[in-house]
């Protein structure tokens, strides 16, 4: 189950707006419940940076916790906190007062905050959590409004929610405030976020590159355009430019929906969205598919969005080309190239093929000869899926094992345009990665089936069995089907059942002509 998505409910600001000379010591010091509901003057005026991540770590289980920790009056660290302006900028304790206000103001991710802030566009999973966390609040710690109501009437009420409602009124978080300029609020906040709540790698290259292109695409396709506008700075069109192919973008990789154990061969690019894992996916397959080099530092920052439409083009264009019902897909099932056998998917696996797909696209005659080796690569890429699942676990995911799961690849496909046995290929798999095996046994112990071995076995139940191009003979998702007149229009081909096949787009369009 996904994490609560607080995001929405502490508004993003640019982190230097307005210089402030007002003392801390003349500042707020504690905050209280009343000044975290929606139209209280502290609450108006709170913001996170513009470079602040997600606000999502937290599970509907810490979130009550910590809201009974705060009613039961027990020791809960600083909130910190910075002004600039008429902005009081968190520093650290997002989480915390994020949590705070959707309890207060009964928004865990799908209420009217939330719901302005995504335009409108919530997904179901995330809703899913919401309405499960507001389950939980009315079981174990029970909503704000409970509290509201008894002390408007406390003739025939509960003595215990009375007794805590009242409590309320005297309880607060404490607040800590860094006094300075930009910089050093801006140098509090990575300090502080690299110790207790740590931040990858990858987030701190995001954060700290937030007003490059490569980040700003990023952050578009994370959200599907919606959320805060890191974008907001650009002109008119170039913003709905990017918010438009970013939700294209965030289709091709995210859908169709699917949860639990894999009832269905159509899975999307990626199953799940809203985790830091598939934040830093996304962030690595920009930069992968626009060859950003791995020194960022120099990469000057888009002024105007120009470079951020071009690296969302090249994105889409690639997305466009391995799964969609563009003219240019080769459809390639994402089950069999970018899942293992057990249903789950393998962002690596992704990666290596943005470099594969460009070795491939070099000549007319490349592609061609892809295509006629294709249906012999996909039954290799089925049987021996244990191959990169290895890879990937040997040397971790993403970015780290891409490499190694691209060699593999060229392997395969170079070996199966010189027509060489499977077990040539195997062994010279096998003679690069030693670690590897043949076979890929798995002792089970346990009498019941898992989630992923229901997965296993409905995969290797179905898969063989579903449909395939007419052409090219591999595997057809239902995000690229393309369908195919046997004799053509132009020769007299009629639009009826018998002279129909289904083909990927790009077989039906280029290929086959």
């Amino acid at each position: 189950m996904p994490n609560v998505n607080l995001d929405a409910l502490i508004p993003r600001e640019d982190f230097e707006v307005i210089e402030n000379n007002s003392r801390a010591s003349s500042f707020n010091q504690n905050v209280s419940v009343k000044d975290l509901e929606k139209g209280e003057f502290f609450y108006a005026g709170l913001r996170k940076p513009d470079f602040q991540r997600e606000t999502s770590d937290w599970t509907d289980e810490q979130l009550c916790e910590f809201i009974q920790s705060f009613i039961d009056g027990d020791l809960i660290p600083a909130v910190i906190l910075w002004n600039s302006g008429p902005y009081n900028f968190v520093i650290d304790g997002a989480h915390r007062l994020g949590a705070l206000i959707s309890w207060i103001n009964d928004d865990y991710g799908d209420g009217h905050i939330s719901q302005k802030f995504f335009n409108n566009e919530i997904d179901d999973e995330q809703k899913d959590i919401a309405n499960k966390t507001r389950e939980r609040i009315r079981n174990t710690v029970k909503p704000y409004s409970d509290y509201k109501k008894v002390i408007l009437d406390s003739s025939d009420c509960d003595r215990g929610i009375l007794e805590k409602a009242l409590s309320l009124g005297r309880t607060s978080i404490q607040l800590q405030w860094v006094t300075g300029g930009a910089e050093k609020a801006e140098l509090s906040f990575f300090k502080i976020n690299q110790k207790a709540s740590k931040i990858n790698d990858t987030e701190i290259e995001l954060l700290k590159s937030r007003r490059k292109a490569f980040a700003i695409a990023s952050r578009a396709i994370i959200r599907a355009g919606t959320g805060h506008q890191y974008w907001s700075k650009f002109d008119n069109d170039v913003m709905q430019n990017i918010e438009t192919m970013a939700k294209e973008i965030h289709s091709l990789i995210f859908l169709p929906k699917v949860s639990g154990a894999v009832r269905t061969l159509d899975l999307p690019l990626v199953k799940k969205h809203n985790s830091p894992q598939t934040n830093s996916f996304i962030f690595d397959l920009v930069k992968k598919c626009n060859n950003v080099p791995v020194n960022t530092i120099k990469i000057d920052d888009d002024d105007n969005g120009k470079l951020t439409v071009e690296y969302l083009k090249n994105v889409r264009k690639f997305l466009r080309r391995i799964n969609s019902s563009h003219p240019s897909s080769l459809g390639l099932h994402p089950l069999v190239y970018f899942y293992n056998k057990r249903g789950n998917h393998i962002y690596s696996a992704i990666l290596a093929w943005v470099d594969t797909i460009v070795t491939i696209e070099k000549t007319k005659v490349s592609l061609s000869s892809f295509l006629f080796i294709r249906s012999d690569l996909e039954k290799f890429l089925i049987k021996y899926k244990h191959f990169i699942s290895g890879v990937n676990a040997k040397y971790g995911s993403g970015v780290k094992s891409y490499k190694h799961i691209l060699k593999i690849n060229s392997i395969i496909i170079n070996q199966l345009q010189k027509r060489e046995s499977e077990k040539y290929i195997v062994d010279s798999i096998l003679n690069e990665y030693g670690f590897l095996s043949e076979s890929d046994d798995v002792n089970v112990t346990s009498a019941r089936f898992s989630t992923d071995i229901k997965s296993q076995i409905y995969i290797q139940e179905t898969l063989p069995k579903t449909s395939t191009c007419s052409h090219c003979h591999g595997f057809i998702h239902q995000n690229s089907i393309s369908f195919d007149h046997i004799v053509r229009k132009q020769d007299g081909g009629k639009g009826n059942v018998g002279n129909g096949a289904l083909m990927h787009p790009y077989c039906n369009t280029s290929e086959k002509n």
